[in-house]
């Protein structure tokens, strides 16, 4: 009987290591579809026609995001981030509306991005236009880093933005192109993103500030040499403001799309 319980003992730490090694092979090979079951897609407006690999690195395919395709977005999750209970995942986009690639990580009212650089098609991404007509144009973003908490907002920031967004507007004006060019920074505890551009005949500021609530503000400065173009920003709700014309609207941001 002594004999026969110490092989039994004998045999623990092999079906131990035994069923380890099957765990962590399950873990390892389970496949990309199983994101889904920690991701609520749907009420994110996520969606994609196919998911390949697995949950540590994969590719989902034909993706969108509130209709506006990012074609094929790779992702590879680090699984040493999971033992710092801030999953990091690194990702690029391509053949969308969106491409490029970059880094973001979240964990205990965290969220940080880095490393985003990346090209946008605004004429699919924002179908709803700029100053009458559909946007047109690129924004290229050059994001170092950007960490956002719950609790106290934007904590760092850095990185650059540039945009053609205005020139099909200003083309239609008889302006010359007017590219708008800033960057982002923390202002307290708000995320700010400024641009500006200017032109021989007129200029524009645009600032966005988002607060921790994802509560946001836009305000859009103008500074036009010549009255009819003045006019025709009245028409679009600028005011006048100290010699020159202002807008500003306000919102929630309440997910992807909003």
């Amino acid at each position: 009987m002594i004999g026969a319980a110490t092989h039994k003992l004998g045999r623990t730490p092999l079906i131990l290591t035994g069923a380890a090694v099957f765990v962590v092979t399950l873990i390892a090979s389970a496949p990309a579809s199983l994101i889904s079951a920690f991701i609520d897609f749907e009420r994110s407006r996520i969606a994609y026609a196919e998911a390949r690999g697995t949950i540590w690195k994969g590719e989902f395919i034909r993706t969108s995001i509130a209709g506006a395709s990012l074609g094929e977005v790779s992702f590879e999750l680090s699984p040493l981030s999971l033992l710092r209970l801030a999953p990091a995942v690194s990702f690029a986009a391509e053949g969308g509306a969106v491409r490029g690639q970059g880094s973001l990580s979240a964990g205990a009212g965290r969220f940080a991005v880095t490393g985003i650089n990346a090209d946008i098609d605004l004429g699919a991404v924002a179908p709803q236009g700029v100053l009458g007509q559909p946007a047109q144009g690129v924004a290229r973003l050059s994001i170092d880093e950007v960490v956002f908490t719950t609790a106290r907002g934007c904590r760092t920031a850095s990185g650059g933005l540039w945009t053609d967004v205005l020139d099909a507007p200003a083309k239609r004006y008889n302006l010359p192109a007017l590219p708008l060019a800033g960057g982002v920074s923390c202002h307290d505890g708000d995320l700010v993103i400024a641009l500006a551009g200017e032109n021989d005949r007129a200029g524009a500021d645009i600032t966005l500030r988002i607060d921790r609530t994802l509560a946001y503000e836009i305000t859009a400065t103008a500074r036009a040499s010549e009255e009819d173009i003045a006019s025709a920003l009245r028409v679009f709700g600028f005011e006048d403001d100290n010699g020159a014309l202002t807008y500003g609207s306000a919102g929630v941001f309440r997910g992807a799309g909003s």
